[in-house]
């Protein structure tokens, strides 16, 4: 038997990115790489002293908005009110999530939803397919990997409340998504494998998918300490005090039914989600890093979320299973106090060449991320390529040009297509003066 779902179903989950998430478009033309430098302060608190060095990477314009303009009726919610017919017949949910996750760049192709999903069980294994047959990617995610909720939300602006010669303190306000997951449970990745029913046929069944996103804003309390030291090294520590008042739990789960003779029945479809927004947030959370300056290379390593303590309190907001609605459930979530996030970056420049090579690294609590790029000068021309891995492979061509008093920064990317796989390709700019 087969159950037909929306493709709405199973992208519900997946939310909405910030801005605060956007790279810089030099950094997007070596494959999403992060190099040393004050703009990589956020993940190692030493890089707040240490001098930039390899360049800045430059922010984004958000041309990603572009296609939200009426015109583009696949990624558009706006073309409901313009064009209704159009926006019935050619908005897509997944290509929309996937623009808004990627705002600083213009999707050539951004991803489109199966005309249907189909979840097959079959005598003796399970299948999950679009319309034509062609299996999905049910492996899809971002940011925490745990269920606990964290600290680990973008900065979107932050607002200078006092500096002296190696401390400060800000106050900025975070908003963002903390992780993005589509995974099947172990028993079902077997079946899915072609390992056999077996393991599925219990009541409940433990063949169990599951999308989920968490969202949360607030606002934080920064202190931090970042100096030089001697021998070219560089030293830094950060506590955040956070108050939230605004989170987001959203999941949808399903699993196969079998009759008592094991023979399947069905699919078991249920949601979960919870929205808070009175003011029920707080933590507290610990960060260290250390820089080393090698002449020509320089080296870093920070430890995001060292200590840490983050709880949400209030209301479930709704359950939907085979009962129907229900909701209205007291909720509570918390995290800590060890979670911690590393995050390892170095460059080297050969200077004979004009060459400059530089990697980094993302692993612990969160979904491990790799990039390798590289930056050849050529007189005020820069060319730039990299290749990365983020939930899937991207990767990234660029090129900078040195003008009178005006920097441009040029890149084409491709990333993983979430759910349906395939590659995206997207366009960044970037000015600089």
């Amino acid at each position: 038997m087969q159950r037909h779902l929306g493709p709405w179903v199973w992208v519900m989950g997946l939310g909405v990115a910030s801005l605060g998430q956007a790279q810089g478009v030099r950094g997007l033309g070596m494959g999403g790489l992060v190099l040393p430098g004050p703009e990589a302060a956020d993940r190692n608190p030493a890089y707040a002293a240490y001098p930039s060095r390899f360049g800045k990477m430059g922010g984004a314009l958000p041309l990603g908005l572009l296609r939200y303009l009426p015109v583009f009726s696949d990624t558009s919610p706006f073309t409901y009110y313009t064009d209704p017919q159009a926006f019935a017949t050619g908005f897509d949910v997944l290509a929309f999530y996937d623009q808004f996750a990627h705002l600083d760049t213009f999707l050539l192709n951004p991803a489109r939803s199966p005309e249907e999903v189909v979840f097959r069980i079959r005598a003796d294994r399970l299948e999950v397919t679009d319309g034509q047959g062609n299996p999905l990617d049910l492996s899809f995610g971002f940011g925490a990997t745990g269920p606990e909720p964290t600290l680990l939300l973008p900065e979107l602006f932050g607002i200078p409340l006092w500096s002296g010669k190696e401390a400060y303190l800000r106050l900025g306000y975070l908003y963002g998504i903390e992780s993005v997951r589509v995974a099947p449970s172990p028993e079902l990745a077997q079946a899915l494998s072609g390992g056999g029913l077996e393991a599925c046929r219990q009541d409940p069944s433990p063949c169990v998918l599951s999308a989920t996103v968490r969202a949360a804003q607030g606002l934080a309390l920064t202190l931090g300490w970042a100096a030089a030291l001697p021998g070219q090294l560089y030293v830094g520590v950060r506590g955040q005090g956070f108050y939230g008042f605004g989170y987001a739990e959203l999941s949808a789960k399903a699993r196969p039914l079998f009759n008592e003779n094991g023979s399947p029945m069905g699919v078991d479809l249920w949601a979960e989600g919870t929205f808070i927004s009175q003011n029920r947030g707080y933590g507290l959370r610990g960060d260290v890093g250390v820089v080393w300056d090698l002449g020509p290379a320089t080296l870093g390593l920070g430890v995001q979320n060292l200590l840490g303590l983050v709880v949400w309190e209030g209301t479930n907001y709704f359950v939907i299973d085979q009962n129907g609605p229900s909701g209205g459930f007291p909720f509570r979530r918390s995290g800590g106090p060890f979670a911690p996030v590393f995050f390892l970056n170095g460059a080297y420049r050969f200077e004979d060449l004009g060459l400059l090579v530089g990697a980094d690294a993302s692993f612990g609590s969160v979904a491990p991320s790799a990039h390798l790029g590289v930056e050849y000068a050529l007189g005020s021309t820069s060319l730039r390529a990299g290749v990365g891995y983020e939930g899937g492979l991207r990767f990234g061509l660029g090129v900078g040009l040195e003008l009178e008093g005006l920097g441009l920064d040029l890149a084409l990317t491709r990333h993983e297509a979430p759910l349906v796989g395939g590659g995206v390709y997207g366009l960044a700019l970037a000015m600089r003066f």
